[in-house]
């Protein structure tokens, strides 16, 4: 019997576009989707609400608390209160204690009541106490007012670290109480998020050998609800602190220094009215000051009522505000002339976050279809991740005062800026003659320019078009020639546009073209007169603090504390949060240390395989990515020397310093995970445990970074309610 003819190629091809994308990706990874909606079931349902289930065949017994064992407690109607500091009570059971729930009297509907306490234990015979770490609950926040007691002896004392006279609305103490479920939406997403990333870049993923293809719908899917995601985890951090309305308005101390966190508002509405300087009041005493720069005089005329506010340049009696301009002109400008009203600081960071995670997708897809030939969906998927959080971005969306304005702003500008400059190189369709677009370069320029305004940092991402263009002005002759003069004045032309108006502005307030005022700033010390130290070791120490700080771990909710300064205090610096920029940022990043294995010389034939061949010649191509790896590792370094060295330590300064590794970390994943290559080396173990410990790490910074948000050395205001909602989730294990 004769075997009948094969089909054509071409209706192979025709027929495989028949079969969706999205049934080949269930059909391959139903059993991977299946488990990780068992595995966020089982925490949800067993893990997470462990008491629950620990308890269902407790039998409550309810103490008065008037009748109960206590040091230094009076009863009162209502609770009781402290007749010295660290009052006990002391709870005894014939069955083995579990849990504990302090029943508070009736509370006025949105009250709370912030009780620091130690949970002690006495073993059987013993009398002696052994008191635990210092815990705290909110008796308006009904979870929180739950405590794990340990479950294996019968006596528990409740030390309650409040000072003398402290009134504690507590009347009963339930010993075993039931716990009820507890189901928690938010919990929920942030399970079902990390399952969401582990099915799409887990092991065997199919999106792995799949090319990157704009025109599909099932891949356009995929990277809208990747950049969700990360919108999703923005939008967390940024509501758990109550940034949609926190962070304006004047705040007002004891020692005269006042905090004006709307002072972009202030500035916009300024500009509006035709004057460069601030609308704020000028006490007397101040103006009197030689030398209003020192804290010590503020702080002295503070005494005598006299009031001084922080953080604002002083020049010549008048307020000014240093930060860059360019935000009070894109955001808070337009606001006040629609509305009338000052636009809410927090609102503007959200906005420009918002903004520049669009526009960061579609820079790695962009980066991607220009660059690789071979890139894939999963890398990029991945890719967009590790631009998302690693870009340390989460700390303005968490800190949403006027200091993140220009880094979510300069961020926003840079992402947008790069994309407009790799959309300007194209073909044309038909003679497909390379050139440069004058509108996307322009556009993109112009972008790059505006960080002098907003964070000057990122202006060292300007220096990518060093490389971007090197092919265009060398090979090509698309740039700086004569085919290609409009595109050369066009990308030109916007930083003169720009900076001349900065200068102008600069020269306004502060007389000169490139004072910006920071010296004028009314800070920790007279900037007017510090000067940097110069000790050599000094770089290598703020390079180790920067990055390689570790993680202190407790245990306790949130499971992380701030760690110690590792830095002698040169200059007054912020509390750290968490760890370094590699331990705890962004440790997916790591891969950039093995960059001289990934692009050696042995890897020659693979890398002429990986780089497109699309828009110039490989070894170009090759070049100019490897160039701006380069470029973007030694911007980071150079910015955290001068960060550290001018100003000590902030956590704000990692935006640009994140920045900068975050998208030299995507250009080489993009190198060391072509779809080619996922094919080959699927059975390799080594190759494989690569890519998972990628995704392993950033699911765990994910989980570090949502932990650090409850940090209490954290700069920040996390509501009560919010903190120890998320806190009674770990009610099994605190």
């Amino acid at each position: 019997m004769v075997d009948p003819p094969s089909p054509p190629i071409q209706f192979l091809r025709r027929r495989q576009h028949f079969i969706p994308d999205w049934r080949l990706f269930f059909k391959t990874r139903w059993k991977v989707i299946t488990a990780c909606l068992l595995g966020v079931l089982i925490l949800e349902v067993f893990v997470f609400n462990l008491p629950t289930w620990q308890t269902l065949r407790a039998i409550p017994e309810t103490e008065n608390v008037s009748f109960l064992p206590a040091e230094d407690v009076k009863p009162v109607a209502g609770g009781f209160v402290t007749t010295k500091a660290n009052a006990t009570i002391r709870l005894t059971s014939s069955k083995i204690i579990k849990y504990l729930y302090l029943q508070s009297s009736p509370m006025e509907r949105g009250a709370f009541k912030l009780i620091n306490y130690t949970v002690g234990i006495s073993y059987v015979g013993d009398k002696y106490v052994h008191y635990g770490s210092q815990l705290a609950m909110d008796l308006g926040v009904k979870d929180s007012r739950y405590i794990n007691a340990g479950s294996y002896v019968h006596t528990v004392t409740l030390q309650f670290n409040e000072p003398k006279g402290t009134f504690i609305p507590v009347t009963q103490i339930v010993i075993n109480p039931k716990v009820p479920y507890r189901f928690s939406t938010l919990r929920l997403f942030l399970l079902l998020l990390f399952a969401f990333l582990w099915v799409l870049l887990g092991p065997g993923s199919i999106l792995w050998k799949m090319e990157l293809d704009a025109k599909s719908l099932f891949q356009m899917v995929l990277l809208v609800l990747a950049t969700l995601g990360v919108m999703f985890f923005y939008f967390v951090t940024w509501y758990s602190n109550g940034n949609y309305y926190a962070w304006h308005g004047i705040v007002k101390t004891s020692n005269g220094l006042w905090t004006n966190f709307s002072q972009y508002g202030d500035l916009a509405n300024s500009l509006l009215h035709g004057h460069t300087y601030l609308n704020l009041p000028v006490s007397p005493g101040l103006k009197a000051l030689k030398n209003p720069y020192s804290l010590s005089a503020r702080l002295a005329i503070g005494k005598q009522g006299q009031f001084s506010f922080w953080d604002h340049a002083f020049y010549h009696g008048k307020y000014y505000c240093y930060f860059g301009v360019v935000p009070a002109i894109l955001f808070f400008m337009p606001y006040e002339l629609l509305t009338g009203k000052m636009l809410l600081t927090g609102w503007a960071i959200f906005t420009a976050l918002i903004i520049a995670n669009i526009f960061a997708t579609l820079l790695v897809v962009r980066m991607a279809q220009f660059y690789f030939e071979d890139a894939s969906l999963a890398t990029t998927v991945l890719a967009i991740w590790i631009l998302g959080i690693g870009s340390s971005m989460l700390q303005a969306a968490f800190i949403a005062d006027f200091y993140e304005v220009p880094e979510a702003t300069s961020y926003m500008l840079s992402m947008i800026g790069l994309w407009c400059w790799l959309k300007s190189m194209k073909r044309k369709r038909r003679s497909k003659e390379k050139y440069v677009s004058s509108a996307w370069i322009f556009f993109g320029s112009l972008c790059m320019a505006c960080n002098l305004g907003s964070r000057p940092q990122f202006l060292f991402l300007a220096l990518l078009a060093i490389p971007i263009y090197w092919t265009s002005v060398f090979k090509d002759r698309t740039l700086f020639s004569r085919k290609g003069l409009w595109p050369t004045i066009f990308g030109i032309l916007p930083y003169f546009l720009v900076y001349i108006p900065i200068f102008i502005y600069n020269c306004a307030r502060f007389g000169s073209a490139l004072n910006f005022g920071e010296k004028y700033n009314l800070t920790g010390f007279d900037m007017t007169r510090a000067t940097s130290p110069d000790s050599p070791f000094l770089a290598a120490l703020i390079i180790f603090f920067y990055y390689f700080r570790p993680v202190t771990f407790v245990a306790a909710f949130p499971f992380i504390t701030q760690p110690a300064s590792l830095t002698p205090l040169w200059y007054p610096i912020d509390p750290p949060v968490g760890g370094g920029y590699f331990t705890f940022i962004a440790p997916f990043t790591l891969i950039l240390f093995a960059s001289p294995w990934i692009l050696a010389r042995g890897r020659r034939s693979e890398l002429d395989r990986i780089f497109s061949k699309r828009y110039a010649h490989v070894r170009s191509v090759k070049n100019t990515v490897i160039s701006i790896m380069a470029m973007l590792v030694a911007s980071a370094v150079i910015i955290t020397c001068l960060d550290g060295q001018e100003c000590g330590y902030s956590q704000r300064y990692y935006a640009a310093i994140g920045t900068c590794f975050a998208l030299a970390s995507v250009f080489l994943i993009f190198v060391s995970f072509p779809t080619w290559l996922c094919r080959e080396k699927d059975s390799s173990s080594f190759f494989v445990s690569a890519k998972m410990l990628l995704v392993f790490l950033l699911i765990l910074t994910c989980t570090l970074e949502f932990l650090g948000l409850y940090d209490p050395g954290r700069l920040g205001r996390i509501p009560t309610v919010n903190l120890y909602r998320v806190a009674s989730w770990f009610l099994f294990m605190n």
